[in-house]
Order: C-alpha cells, then structure tokens, then sequence
C-alpha cells in the first residue's frame, strides 16, 4: 500500500468547520451548510437569509450565501454580497481570499489583485493571500510571483500552498535546487493529497535531470546557476547554499553508476553525513535539520523511498515488500506528532538565487 493512501486525510469544507467551531444566535446555519455540501444551494440561500433577519451583525450568514452563489457561478451577485460585509467586525483573511478569487472568476484580475492587498494590509502574515496574489502573475510575470510566493512563505511557514506553487516555477528554472528545497519542505507540510503525489514524482525527476550519468559514470551533477553577489559576499563571506550543496552532493555520488530510486536513496543518506561533517554549522537549512533527525533515530533510509516513490512507483514496492519492517518503522515515527517538520519564522528556508 502507498504511503501516500496510508494516512487517511479527511478533508472538511471550509464552511462545515466554520460552523462546528462557533455558536451562532440562528442555529439553522448548521442545516444550511448541510444543504450547501449537498449542492442545494436555493434551500441553503433561503434559510442563510432567514439568519440573517435574526442575527444581522454576524457576517457568517452574508457570507455562506455568497460562498453558494459562487457554486452557482452567480459572481456578481456574490460580489455584492461579500462587499456589502467588508466592514464588519472579526473578518478574517478568507474573506479577502474568497472576495478576490471571486473578482478574478468574474474576469477582473486587477479587482482580484486590489482585493488580496487591501485584505495583506489588515493581515500581513496571511500566507493564503499571498498565494493568491501569486497565482495572477504566474503565467505572464513567473519572476514576480516567486516573489510573492515567497513573501508569503517568509511571513507565514508553515502554510503549505505558496511551497508548492513556488517549487514548481523553480523546477521548470535552472534553478532546480530551490526547486527541490520548497518541494520537499511541502511534501512534509502536506503529506496526503494528489498535490503531494505530484511534487513526489517532480522531485525525482528533478534530480534525476540535475545528475548526468552517461557510461556509467557521473557526467555533470547540476542543481542551479550559482549567482554570486560580490558586495554580499563581501560583507559576509558566504556562498550560495545551492554551492554547498551541490559540493556535498558531488561527494555523494561517487561510485554510482545509473540513476534510479535506489542510487538516489544513497546518495542522499551519504549527502546528509557530508553535509553535516562541516557544513551544517556556517549553512543551516530546516529541511536537511529534519534529515539528520531522522537519520538519528534510524528512519531516513526509509524515508528517502517513501518521498520518492511516485517517481518510481514500481521500485518503491518492490523496496516496501522487501523491508516492511523497516518501513513500518519509518510510519510509526512519522506520524507521530513530535517528529512532524518544525518550521517557523526563525528557521524558515527563501531561496538566496533571486532578488
């Protein structure tokens, strides 16, 4: 069985959770929700207007309506709805996120881009709006929403979307080392989603098309172009981390012969010994932290098949069938709370590659 389908993750709407988690003076909302999920959205409407009547001040009401009109695709009138609210007390960063994808599905991307800055002004750290923002300039501007996606990475960490938006504008670049960085960071913050499928399967092919192996010899081990700023480096005497990386990986891959799951397994448990004989100290980087703890208590071999396993699907079970133990193992600590990925503001990874 994949890991991947291993951790069950149930998955609630927004507004289902929005309602378990508060009272409300009109308890009907519970069975307006339910008639939303249900794609009754008319029946939802007509009692969401009803609270209304009976509690005027929460804005819930207001903006579940709008949340069914835009299944419906009724855009402007959801518009109205959420404008109509955007003064009232206890708003939180959804709102903007939802008013501003709303303007961008009614094709008015400038409106949509206003909206997720006005909502940054009143919640700075609100990753999600940052995200969105991003995602309107990533098709014409993919330099300005790496930007963007990264601000909201530095504010809010442990948000998991910009890591994935980010991480596959960086592995279409020539820098497939950050690349892989936020790929990884992500896979660890969200572990159980198509999404985590697909960043599995792009980060093994990233490797793989960053080390050339031509007649069974290592060719060309290649992660980014190096960008050096004198004056920076100057000042702090510092290289690129992609350097000391790919310094540290070299080493790894000598003696290999071909690239496949297991070739790549190895080179990355023997990259962890050579990065930590020296270089951990003057580099530190959250996610290969996460590689020593692991290797620590015994489970990074494992965990190096599990994170790849979409790149080769086939050799991962093979490798799973062959070392269940082993396996089991790796899971067990996994899912265990404390050894989840610590990632905050003080130790959050940003790409030194683009200024």
């Amino acid at each position: 069985m994949k890991y991947f389908s291993y951790l069950l993750l149930t998955i609630f709407s927004f507004q289902y959770i929005n309602a378990q988690k508060r009272n409300f003076k009109c308890e009907k909302v519970y069975d307006a929700v339910k008639l939303i999920d249900e794609k009754k959205y008319d029946e939802g409407i007509t009692i969401l207007k009803e609270c209304e009547k009976v509690d005027p001040a929460d804005y819930t009401y207001p903006y579940e309506i709008a949340y069914a009109l835009i299944k419906k695709k009724n855009y402007k009138e959801a518009i109205s709805q959420l404008e109509k609210i955007k003064k009232y007390e206890n708003i939180a960063a959804d709102y903007f996120q939802l008013l501003g994808n709303t303007y961008d599905y009614d094709g008015n991307p400038d409106k949509a881009i206003k909206t997720y800055d006005e909502g940054l002004k009143k919640f700075p750290n609100a990753g999600r709006l940052y995200l969105e923002k991003g995602i309107m300039y990533e098709l014409d501007k993919p330099l300005e929403a790496i930007k963007i996606y990264e601000k909201g990475i530095a504010v809010d960490p442990a948000y998991p979307s910009n890591y994935y938006r980010v991480s596959k504008l960086y592995l279409k670049s020539n820098d497939k080392f950050s690349g892989l960085i936020y790929g990884e960071i992500f896979l660890n913050l969200e572990r159980t989603t198509s999404r985590s499928q697909e960043i599995s399967e792009l980060l093994y092919e990233g490797y793989k098309k960053s080390i050339t192996i031509e007649s069974k010899e290592i060719k060309r081990v290649d992660f980014c172009e190096v960008v050096i700023d004198a004056q920076n480096f100057e000042n702090d005497k510092k290289f690129p981390l992609c350097m000391i990386f790919g310094k540290n990986f070299i080493l790894s891959t000598l003696n290999h012969k071909e690239f496949n799951l297991e070739s790549l397994v190895t080179m990355r448990n023997q990259f962890v010994k050579e990065y930590f004989k020296k270089d951990y100290k003057e580099y530190p980087n959250v996610l290969f932290s996460y590689f020593k703890k692991m290797e620590d208590s015994k489970v990074l071999n494992a965990y190096n098949h599990y994170i790849f396993q979409i790149g080769d699907e086939q050799a991962f079970k093979t490798w799973q069938i062959n070392n269940q133990a082993e396996y089991d193992k790796f899971v067990d600590w996994y899912t265990t709370k404390e050894n989840g990925l610590k990632i905050d503001t003080r130790n959050v990874f940003i790409s030194d590659q683009i200024k």
